[in-house]
């Protein structure tokens, strides 16, 4: 099994690679970092969380499926001419914990009318999920993330991440540390 974050704050004491903060330097992270090995990789980091789905800060989620922000398109500024696949998180890694849809994003939304859009498709946001879903499908490894919850998505998300995150990031490692006394 391989640990990546996007930055190793979030690995804390555990072993892992950072692959960098957003989508672009993620995959190139990733793909760097994961190369030539074999076995499951786990993402462990803190995202953020829309309203509405029962999720608050402190929770931990396993991602179940994954997709990509269509960026200016969500707002009508622009259109993409094929929509990214979605990436399903390997459902057998970690399985107690509760699943979640997760939307990668490149900033985190702190604009309410977006919050709201979104949160009608995803539960979880996050920056870098997606990209190491994406590498990891293509090398053919299994993947999930374990995100603990440091804020929900909107105008107070920064603040609440800020006041949250070492508290999720301790929760989601605790998750994640579990896998090294189960075999898999």
């Amino acid at each position: 099994m391989t640990l990546v974050s996007a930055v190793s704050a979030e690995l804390g004491d555990l072993s892992g690679h950072a692959v960098g903060i957003g989508p672009l330097h993620a995959a190139i992270g990733a793909s760097l970092a994961l190369a030539g090995g074999v076995g499951p990789v786990v993402l462990v980091g803190s995202a953020g969380f829309y309203p509405g789905h029962g999720l608050a800060i402190g929770d931990v989620v396993a991602s179940s499926s994954l997709g990509l922000s269509a960026g200016i398109a969500e707002v009508k500024l622009g259109y993409m001419p094929i929509e990214p696949d979605i990436v399903e998180g390997d459902p057998t890694i970690l399985p107690e914990i509760q699943r979640a849809t997760v939307l990668t994003v490149e900033a985190i939304t702190s604009d309410a009318q977006l919050t709201q859009t979104r949160a009608q498709s995803w539960q979880v946001e996050h920056m870098e999920s997606y990209a190491v879903a994406q590498v990891c499908k293509r090398l053919g490894r299994p993947f999930v993330a374990i995100l603990g919850l440091s804020n929900q998505v909107g105008p107070d998300a920064h603040a609440q991440w800020l006041a949250h995150r070492a508290q999720a990031e301790a929760a989601a490692r605790a998750a994640v540390a579990q896998l090294f006394s189960t075999p898999l």
